[in-house]
């Protein structure tokens, strides 16, 4: 048996038969592709679901359609023109928050970008010239920066940039389906007709055409996007055919890498001969880390509090933020998703929220009804109770007090953001290698893990340790990024610090003067303890708990603790007879007992043993019977509890079963 030679992967082209010619052609963007997305067709005639709801309703016309997608919330009484105010606040606070980043993220790699066009309009006629660019781990922020360079190279005129990307999908098939790409996106990118008489993969055709053209301003692009996962013989065939071109077209190759080391990929994916003959160059992009890190502190580390930027994060939510970040691959494309859904969910499920855009909101009763049902009003009026303060009744019974309150809040938060932002640029300034982002530093602050922390104690205390060289530069930037006033409000403690440090005959004892400026009640008050902080702050959609409670647990609480509704001052003093427990809670404390299949007759005979008959006969009439009146009571009480979802009859046999509600 002969054995069959191996044929080198620079072979396989001149090797391939004739039926290589009717190898799969990629059409279009479609081919491969994981999924689709589909695109439902409108249809301009009326829905059969909006005509049987106008008949069964008697309504003439339809109701008119609603295009602001937030639904009315307190219950259904918030009018649809603040439904739409709340909708049109959420566009404008994004809109602003998503230039900021868009704009981050234009400029986060325009020094890259003028590296490889630089790297792209070098001469080069005796070697293959490869510019190697290390991109990050993740697939989504290496295709949106490769988009990004794509936009900035049209935007050039210093030559005329003709620009073919490839990525992993076109090299699938073989060798003449990746140049038959080539070619075609080649002719695409100079409107030219495809001549009949060559093969559609011959690159001649490109030859052919800048000797004809003589165009010396001209430069030839080729992108491989996704290089880590092209196939490495058909990367060595492409490479190998490119380079006996060499000299005759103004040919640069770009590769995006995903890899540690730019050496190490090249040892392991290109052959000997290929390494000799091509001229590389070394490129790495922006850390996605350090881009994320620069998007938070841009969007939440200001310390103004306007409408445009009216809010701040809580300590459950930056922690979230941070971890989720951290945790996915370091996403840009991530980290904006999240951070927009942070701000739908807020306008979404808050009413309130309207309230932040108006510096002093007129008082109405919906409104103050909804402050006065926030968890940290209740705690300040517990508050001022305690203290002895008069102003109590006027908060819970006058509106304009309430609002009053409020605007007096947003005063306080501003000048709580100032103060916690200037907090943190000074501490990130006091570490000569600033180990910690600000947004992490922010994280700490807000959860109350900053002020006592091992991190500031050392930072504090090492500055002793440092020469007068270094210690005189931190100095010199300690509070480069503070802002002492910002639109009245100005953080006195800032101002102390920055005269104390002026006054200072030796510069070590800037200890002291730090410990005396961290020792600042705002920055050691939570945000949790300040009224109003719902309105605020974000925490991720909990806001909403304040105005609908979870209806299972609220049933839960009811039938146990009948009490909370029951034993109150109005019902008490409106009766003359002690108060009886309703026999719904007897009936529903024995269901929590029993198994999950409930023999009828057990439970009748369970629930009329827990009633006292002496007790409940005081309120009854003398002629009632016993056995009919509990037997009556134990049938409406099932019936309760299977309208609530919480009982159900089985089909057959004298049994009831518990129902599908979870947690009881």
């Amino acid at each position: 048996m002969t054995q069959r030679k191996r044929s080198s992967p620079e072979d396989d082209l001149s090797n391939s038969s004739d039926s290589e010619l009717e190898s799969p052609q990629l059409e279009n963007d479609d081919d491969l592709k994981t999924h689709y997305y589909i695109t439902p067709k409108t249809n301009s005639t009326d829905s059969s679901f909006e005509n049987v709801y106008c008949r069964v309703t008697s309504q003439p016309k339809q109701p008119q359609k609603n295009t602001t997608p937030f639904l009315s919330l307190l219950d259904g009484n918030e009018s649809s023109e603040n439904v739409s105010r709340r909708f049109e606040l959420y566009n404008q606070v994004w809109a602003n928050q998503s230039d900021k980043i868009q704009s981050i993220l234009n400029n986060a790699n325009d020094e890259l970008f003028k590296d490889l066009i630089q790297f792209v309009n070098l001469e080069n006629l005796q070697q293959l010239s490869v510019g190697y660019v290390q991109l990050t781990t993740n697939t989504a922020n290496n295709l949106r920066i490769l988009q990004e360079f794509y936009q900035y190279i049209q935007r050039k005129s210093d030559y005329d940039y003709k620009l073919i990307t490839l990525n992993s999908k076109h090299f699938t098939y073989n060798i003449k389906a990746t140049l038959r790409e080539v070619v075609k996106q080649f002719y695409d990118t100079c409107q030219i007709v495809e001549e009949m008489h060559r093969l559609n993969y011959d690159l001649d055709a490109i030859d052919d055409w800048f000797d004809e053209e003589r165009l010396y301003n001209s430069r030839l692009v080729l992108v491989l996007e996704d290089t880590n996962l092209i196939n490495n013989q058909l990367l060595n065939q492409l490479l190998k055919i490119l380079s006996s071109y060499v000299g005759k077209w103004p040919l640069k190759i770009v590769m995006g890498l995903s890899c540690e080391t730019v050496s190490s990929w090249i040892n392991g994916n290109l052959t000997n001969e290929l390494r000799i003959g091509i001229e590389g160059h070394k490129f790495k992009s922006n850390d996605n880390k350090s881009l994320g890190y620069i998007i938070l502190n841009n969007l939440f580390l200001t310390p103004e509090l306007t409408p445009e930027n009216p809010l701040l994060i809580n300590s459950t939510l930056s922690t979230i933020i941070l971890n989720r970040f951290e945790n996915s691959n370091n996403s840009i494309d991530a980290l904006i998703a999240e951070i927009k859904l942070c701000y739908m969910i807020y306008f979404y499920r808050s009413p309130l929220s309207i309230l932040i855009a108006e510096e002093n909101p007129q008082p109405q009763e919906l409104y103050a009804d909804g402050l006065r049902k926030l968890s940290s009003f209740k705690k300040y009026i517990e508050l001022k109770l305690h203290q002895g303060d008069r102003s109590v009744k006027d908060l819970l019974n006058n509106d304009k007090s309430v609002i009053k309150l409020f605007n007096e809040s947003r005063s306080n938060f501003r000048k709580f953001k100032l103060a916690v932002m200037n907090a943190i640029n000074i501490i990130y300034q006091l570490h000569p290698n600033k180990p910690k982002q600000k947004f992490e530093l922010y994280k700490l602050l807000i959860n109350h893990k900053l002020l006592n922390s091992k991190y500031l104690y050392e930072s504090v205390k090492n500055l002793s340790k440092l020469s007068d060289s270094v210690l005189g530069k931190v100095l010199i930037g300690l509070t480069d990024n503070c802002t002492e006033i910002l639109d009245g409000i100005s953080d006195n403690h800032l101002i102390q610090l920055i005269k104390g440090l002026g006054e200072l005959s030796d510069l070590r004892g800037v200890s002291d003067k730090l410990q005396n400026y961290f020792d600042n009640s705002i920055l050691t008050t939570p945000l949790e303890y300040m009224v109003f902080h719902e309105v605020f702050s974000m925490d991720g959609g909990l806001i909403q708990e304040k105005f609908t409670k979870p209806p299972l647990a609220t049933i839960e609480r009811g039938l146990d603790n009948y009490e909370t509704y029951l034993a109150n001052p109005l019902i008490e003093n409106s009766v003359e007879q002690p108060l009886m427990p309703p026999t719904l809670t007897h009936l529903f404390k024995l269901y929590k007992e029993a198994p999950t299949t409930i023999n009828l007759y057990d439970f009748y005979q369970a629930f009329k043993s827990t009633l006292d008959e002496k007790e409940l006969s005081l309120q009854l009439s003398t002629n009632e019977d016993w056995e009919k009146l509990t037997y009556a009571w134990f049938v409406q009480n099932c019936h309760e509890l299977m309208l609530m979802g919480i009982l159900q009859q089985k089909p057959k046999g004298d049994f009831l079963e518990k129902a599908i509600w979870k947690g009881i």
